[in-house]
């Protein structure tokens, strides 16, 4: 099972590496043919539709994988279930309109909103069948099913931003990649769906508890854009959206896609506690490992990521960065516990630690918003983290049965060589951009990203052997390091064969 979750897990991060090198690719060409408000614009329809959107996710594809066999009445009745919520998301988020441009004051939001509604509107009829992708962990298929839509939206946003140079790119680049799910859904799956509602009193109970968790998802997620919106307008709302994607990278793109492939796996194992334990310890202290650099590396190098990347225009950006990236560690860290907590059923324990997150943010951001103005916003996220910390691992301890001594065995050495690690990129920044300005931007993150690479690489090597080489994520990453070679060696040598 190790096996299969580390293959799925590989394909997850291939996915969100080919996805956030098309994002970044997207954001730098975007940034340059628009404008921040242009973003901002967007952002704005996007805090309410993605708000409905979030809280009407019942996730009936996680009550499909957590059932040990589902039959064909439960695919059917989760399509049904799933193509009702769309028309009434549509529905409602067209009755929003009006109210929306009004609260932001733009009239140019009515006729986005309805774009963008009619797109989760088709977004409705994708096949539930690919559901079966994570159910048997074929994470390949899962894999070109992700990549093709991406590519496909990606293509299409592009051609209409160079055609047009207006928010309306933006905009069909989401519809593009709504159409395309639900044309690669057919195609790529042999399922399908029928009208059916035969299974939804039991469906809906399980997934009961995912919706809440949605639903306060959903505030954690928009409450900040809502609150910079209203307060400093389109400019400061499209920085401080940019800055949340930098920042919170590492978890969206590296450490979501893990935990896509890990949870089939915890459903599979719920019965044997031990290797579930063994299991779940092992993916926490690979997502440290790699989250914790990553996210002390973006706050080091953010000024001249940026410049680089977007610009000058864009350096309002920076310091949201560097005070979000450690929520977005903490968020990546912590984004396992949930997987765990489904897989064995406890989906009601993750509504009440979202909650004391949600209602921590919103009277930080009252407190802190009005003395440090949009960076105050930015504070009362990682507030809102960190009690959430408090809050959470008491019960993940005991819903696990695990103690934080075993959980907290692989943090020390990813998390000292992370603290030596920016310390050396810091003062490398400083060394490569002395005396020479904005111009020395490309060679001091270049020569930040290679001293964060190296260093953190070394430091966490000579810990690991000083430690008496312990099993844990390190012997994983080097295993798997020395299988790539030797697979690398053997094709090289039967290349060579006449």
């Amino acid at each position: 099972m190790k096996s299969e979750i580390a293959r799925g897990a590989a394909w997850m991060v291939l996915f969100k590496m080919v996805d956030r090198v098309v994002g970044i690719v997207s954001t730098v060409v975007l940034a340059r043919l628009l404008v921040p408000a242009d973003f901002g614009l967007v952002a704005m329809a996007m805090s309410v539709i993605a708000l409905l959107e979030l809280a009407s996710a019942f996730g009936f594809d996680v009550a499909l994988i957590q059932r040990p066999s589902p039959t064909r009445a439960d695919f059917d009745t989760a399509w049904t279930l799933n193509l009702t919520i769309a028309v009434g998301v549509a529905a409602l988020t067209a009755l929003l309109t009006l109210p929306t441009a009004e609260f932001y004051g733009d009239p140019r939001l009515v006729p986005v909103m309805l774009v963008l509604a009619a797109g989760w509107l088709i977004a409705g009829f994708e096949n539930i069948g690919i559901v079966e992708f994570r159910r048997r962990m074929d994470f390949r298929s899962e894999f070109v099913f992700m990549a093709s839509k991406r590519l496909i939206a990606f293509g299409i946003g592009l051609a209409a931003a160079i055609m047009m140079r207006s928010y309306w790119a933006l905009v069909i680049g989401m519809i593009s990649g709504r159409a395309a799910g639900v044309v690669l859904s057919y195609v790529m799956h042999s399922f399908r769906p029928r009208l059916s509602l035969q299974s939804a009193k039991e469906l809906v109970r399980f997934s009961s508890g995912i919706l809440a968790v949605n639903v306060l998802a959903a505030g954690l997620a928009r409450v900040p854009h809502f609150f910079v919106g209203r307060l400093y307008g389109p400019q400061a709302l499209g920085a401080y959206t940019i800055g949340s994607e930098f920042a919170y990278m590492p978890s969206n793109e590296l450490i979501a896609p893990i935990n896509r492939a890990v949870f089939p796996g915890y459903a599979r194992l719920t019965d044997d506690t031990a290797k579930l334990h063994d299991a779940f310890l092992g993916v926490v202290a690979m997502i440290v490992l790699a989250v914790l650099p990553a996210s002390v590396g973006i706050a080091v190098i953010a000024e001249p990521l940026v410049r680089v990347l977007l610009g000058a225009q864009w350096l309002a950006t920076v310091p949201v960065i560097q005070v979000l990236a450690l929520a977005g560690a903490i968020a990546a860290i912590t984004s396992n516990n949930s997987s765990a907590l489904m897989a064995l059923g406890r989906t009601w324990l993750l509504p009440a630690i979202l909650a004391c997150r949600l209602a921590a943010m919103i009277a930080m951001m009252f407190l802190l918003a009005p003395r440090f103005g949009m960076i105050g916003v930015a504070y009362a996220e990682v507030a809102a983290y960190a009690l959430s910390v408090m809050v959470g691992y008491p019960v993940l301890f005991r819903a696990m049965k695990i103690s934080v001594g075993q959980y907290l065995a692989g943090f020390w050495r990813p998390t000292f060589a992370s603290i030596v690690m920016g310390f050396c990129v810091l003062k490398t920044i400083e060394v490569v951009g002395t005396g020479a300005g904005s111009l020395q931007t490309v060679p001091q993150l270049l020569s930040g990203v290679a001293v964060g690479v190296l260093v953190y690489a070394l430091v966490v090597g000579v810990l690991w052997l000083a430690s008496g080489r312990p099993q844990g994520a390190e012997t994983f990453v080097l295993s798997r390091a020395k299988g790539l070679v030797e697979l690398l060696r053997l094709r090289r040598q039967g290349a060579g064969k006449p």
